[in-house]
């Protein structure tokens, strides 16, 4: 009797692990799957993700009309997307022309800009070369000037790659539109799946997004406009030419928190060694002046508790969303990040409180 009860526990102990097995092998499956998927339809995924970005900023407007004007939801929800739409077609008719007449001059002058750019690094080598460094490095520095080629082909090729995408505007506006007016029954909706014991957590976790996302990408729109318009300002009075597309330039790449300013520095550092311009010197230090104000005012004021992240934390967290999705990647992953920091201290919170 004991051998056969032993003999049916080896077997049920078998048949256990087997069915460990089977189920490890179905969930590897189901994530491979779902990682094929995402990618197979990472363009919808794309274009959603930047309909919610837009909508976290109208959301409250949309509010605004509803509290204090009394409109309907429909009504409040179609005088704001009417108000972005006559913004967005406002904005483009008094930039676009500019934008376009500058870039075509920056094109037609380019030739003459790599000249003067051509004689400084010649310059810079012939005075490196008296303190008899090594020749690697000797050499390398007349050679900078060919590597500004393929980062004008690449320039080239992402404004081919947005004209080729107008389509995608279209879906946005029609995602937008339907998001807005479904935003509280979306969140609601999310609630929902949750079991009933845990849908206390889940409001606060909605809740905790709601403020470090949409708190974040507001205010992160009001601070890199107000240094574009800052940037262009100072670099205009300064008699910097393309100081429009320049200060444009700064207030786009400014998103991108520690990494972006720098970026954008850089096309106007090669503009300035030209003659016709101000100084590397004056440049440098207005772009290092705006910079200042932005971290010492603009960030803590309008970004609040994404910018407490410490830094190595926000660059390791623009690296990993470069990776994973690219320039919207690196304008996600920053407030991503400190949605992270929130609900690890709200559940550090919730664990003093139990105990």
């Amino acid at each position: 009797m004991k051998i056969v009860r032993g003999k049916v526990e080896r077997w049920r102990m078998k048949d256990r692990k087997s069915w460990d097995i089977l189920k490890i092998i179905a969930l590897v499956v189901l994530v491979a799957f779902f990682v094929w998927f995402a990618r197979r339809i990472s363009w919808v995924i794309e274009l959603c993700i930047i309909s919610l970005l837009i909508v976290y900023v109208l959301f409250p407007i949309s509010e605004f009309f509803k509290k204090r004007f009394r409109f309907h939801h429909f009504l409040a929800v179609c005088v704001t997307f009417f108000i972005f739409i006559l913004f967005i077609v406002v904005l483009l008719s008094l930039i676009v022309p500019v934008v376009q007449k500058e870039t075509q001059s920056i094109l037609n002058d380019l030739p003459h800009y790599l000249r003067q750019l051509q004689l400084h690094i010649e310059n810079l080598s012939a005075f490196l070369e008296v303190y008899d460094l090594r020749p690697e490095f000797t050499e390398t520095v007349p050679q900078l000037q060919a590597y500004f080629q393929p980062l004008l082909e690449q320039a080239a090729s992402i404004s081919f790659s947005l004209i080729s995408r107008l389509l995608d505007i279209f879906f946005i506006l029609f995602f937008v539109f339907y998001l807005l007016f479904d935003f509280h029954n979306v969140k609601t909706a999310a609630v929902d799946l949750v079991p009933a014991k845990y849908k206390k957590y889940a409001k606060d976790i909605v809740s905790i997004i709601d403020k470090n996302f949409g708190g974040y990408i507001r205010g992160n729109i009001v601070r890199c406009s107000i240094v574009g318009l800052l940037t262009g300002f100072i670099l205009f009075a300064f008699g910097m030419p393309y100081a429009l597309l320049l200060g444009l330039l700064a207030g786009v790449l400014n998103i991108i928190l520690y990494i972006g300013p720098y970026v954008a520095a850089i096309p106007a550092v090669i503009l300035s060694f030209s003659p016709r311009t101000p100084s590397v010197i004056i440049v440098v230090a207005i772009y290092i002046f705006v910079q200042t104000i932005d971290g010492v005012i603009l960030s803590p004021l309008m970004l609040g508790r994404a910018v407490k992240l410490k830094p190595v934390t926000v660059i390791v967290s623009l690296l990993i969303g470069q990776q994973l999705a690219g320039i919207l990647g690196m304008i996600l992953s920053t407030p991503c990040a400190g949605i992270i920091k929130s609900l690890m201290e709200y559940a550090r919170t919730e664990r003093k409180k139990m105990g």
